[in-house]
Formats: structure tokens, C-alpha cells, sequence
């Protein structure tokens, strides 16, 4: 049978459509260490986002911010292509649409995110931005109808704890205005697109969702790079071609297509606690680098480290091993 039958077969089993409706664990029977190679491969995905913050704030002083993405996103899309080429000869029409609503979510993100740093500070920005990790179990309860369990629960209060002191400085204040809207539509839009993926994951071939959306994402940010002006630059150094083409290949092939891939075996809720590691991440990448951080900023990334862990512990086992113990 071939790849493509099988996923025919696999979309014919009716227990997959109500797979949307699952528990935290959708495939409990996996066991620990299947889990846990999960949330080790993306922890790398993490790490790749956090070293590119400095390559970003680089790069886009030479090539512009809209077509910067353009290019990365472009360059993510070809090399996923032409490595699963074989995918998009069966890609469905529920594929593509999928892809495209997924693609629109992450430019929104971005987008949004761009125009409410001209009139936010960067600490509020980053808070805010961060505000998608809380967001996801609650879209995740409305649209995929996914409870989060107990230790789900007690990881998030300490990832929200944790992105407060990251965030926090001595600018940051409690005011809020345009910039401030357009944030949280960003964090809404990350948010949407976590869930979605969870939701269109289901009965469809991940890679040729992680296609579809980063060649979507890769058109609406050159087409906005025209519309405001911003051009169509080509790297004009060899350093410069370095870090698109890491950036395209690295962080947006490879980190979305494991993104997809991934979020087939666990829940939107589980997925977004371990993504909430990228400022933990982006923190040491930046200490290596000379910059320096509070100690609040420290204490925040061992609260989101360890809701994570805590994410992974099952409670209810162990207080019912102690109460057989007793």
C-alpha cells in the first residue's frame, strides 16, 4: 500500500473525524518516551526561533521587514517542495484550502505584530505577544472541543508567570492603546494558527499543509512589500544571502514542517507550552551574544521551563500511587 492509500484508508476511519474532540493525549497509547521524543524535537524548534531574533534584527537593516519574510517564507516553501515533492502530486483541495487559511493566520500574526511595534514598546509588545500561549487552550475548548488536563492547567500559570517576568521592566505600564490592539490581534492571530493546525492536521497530509501556508504567507508579504512601498530588494552580501537562505531553510522549512508534523500526536495546548520556550531560548542566545537580562528575566524562564515540566507529569498517577502506598 502506498503512502498515499494508506492516509486515503486512515481518512475513511471515522474515529479519525472525531479525533478534533480528543483529550489532552490523543494518542495515549504511544507511551512516555514517544511523548517525549516528541516535545525533544520541538524544544529544537524552539531553540532555532530563539537564535534568529539577532539574525533577524541584522538582517532586515539591509533588506526590508515585508520582504524579509517574503523571502523566507518563499525559500521555506521550495525546499519543503522539491524534498516531498511526491506529497503535492495527491494534495486535496481541503489541503489547499486549509493551507491557505493557515498561511493567513501567520502573516496576520506577523503582520499585526510589525505595525503595533510603531506605537507599543517592545517590553509591552513582547508581554502581549506572549499572551497567545493562555489563548490556545481556550480556543482549543471552542473549536476542538479539547480540555486541558489538570498539569496542562498548572504549566500555564507558570509559563503566563514566567512571560510577565521576561517581559517586565522599567517602562513597562498597564496602558493600552492602538499598539497595544494591534499585539493582541497578533497573539489571536499565533493563537488561531497553533489551534488550526491541530484541527486541519486531522485526516490530511501535514507536509502538504506546511507547504500551502508558507507559499501563502511567502505571497501576501512580498505582495505587501509592494503595496507599502517597501520593495523588492535582493540581498546584496554574501551575509546577507547566508541568513535568508538559513533563515528560509532552517527556521521556516524545517521548524514548520516539524510544527505540522508533530502536532498530529499531541494537543494544540500541549504543543503551545513547549513553544512558550522561545524567549527562554532567544534569552541565553542574547546572553551569549553580550546583552544582559534582570534577574526577574531569569527567574521568568525557569517558571516557563518549568511549567513545561509540570506539564508532563501525571498527577493523578502519582496521588493515587501514594494513596495505594498508604
Amino acid at each position: 500500500m502506498t503512502p498515499h492509500e494508506k492516509l486515503s484508508a486512515q481518512r475513511e476511519q471515522p474515529e479519525l473525524a472525531s479525533s478534533a474532540s480528543a483529550p489532552e493525549e490523543p494518542f495515549p497509547a504511544r507511551g512516555l518516551w514517544w511523548r517525549l521524543r516528541i516535545d525533544g524535537l520541538l524544544l529544537v524548534v524552539t531553540m532555532i526561533w530563539g537564535s534568529t531574533f539577532l539574525v533577524t534584527k541584522y538582517t532586515i537593516h539591509f533588506v526590508g521587514l515585508f520582504t524579509y519574510l517574503g523571502y523566507n517564507f518563499g525559500i521555506g516553501a521550495l525546499t519543503l517542495a522539491l524534498l516531498f515533492r511526491r506529497h503535492l502530486r495527491h494534495l486535496t483541495g481541503a489541503e489547499l484550502r486549509s493551507g491557505l487559511i493557515l498561511g493567513l493566520l501567520l502573516f496576520s500574526g506577523y503582520a499585526l505584530q510589525t505595525l503595533g511595534l510603531q506605537y507599543t514598546i517592545t517590553s509591552k509588545a513582547g508581554f502581549i505577544t506572549g499572551l497567545y500561549i493562555p489563548l490556545v487552550p481556550l480556543f482549543a475548548v471552542l473549536l476542538l472541543r479539547q480540555r486541558p488536563s489538570l498539569e496542562a492547567g498548572l504549566g500555564f500559570l507558570f509559563s503566563l508567570l514566567g512571560l510577565t517576568l521576561l517581559s517586565v521592566n522599567k517602562d513597562f505600564n498597564l496602558s493600552f492603546g492602538l499598539g497595544e490592539a494591534l499585539i493582541l490581534g497578533c497573539a489571536i492571530a499565533f493563537a488561531l494558527h497553533i489551534v488550526c493546525i491541530s484541527k486541519f492536521v486531522v485526516g490530511a497530509d501535514a507536509l502538504n499543509l506546511a507547504i500551502v501556508q508558507l507559499a501563502t504567507t511567502s505571497a501576501l508579504s512580498l505582495t505587501t512589500a509592494l503595496l507599502t512601498h517597501e520593495g523588492l530588494l535582493l540581498p546584496a552580501s554574501a551575509p546577507i544571502w547566508g541568513a535568508v537562505l538559513f533563515m528560509g531553510v532552517v527556521d521556516i522549512g524545517f521548524c514548520m514542517g516539524t510544527m505540522n508534523w508533530a502536532q498530529q500526536y499531541i494537543s494544540s495546548t500541549h504543543a503551545a507550552l513547549i513553544y512558550a520556550c522561545e524567549p527562554v531560548w532567544a534569552g541565553i542566545f542574547g546572553t551569549l551574544a553580550g546583552q544582559t537580562l534582570s534577574g526577574l528575566a531569569w527567574v521568568g524562564g525557569a517558571c516557563i521551563c518549568l511549567g513545561m515540566i509540570m506539564s508532563e507529569i501525571r498527577l493523578a498517577t502519582l496521588l493515587k500511587g501514594r494513596r495505594r502506598s498508604g
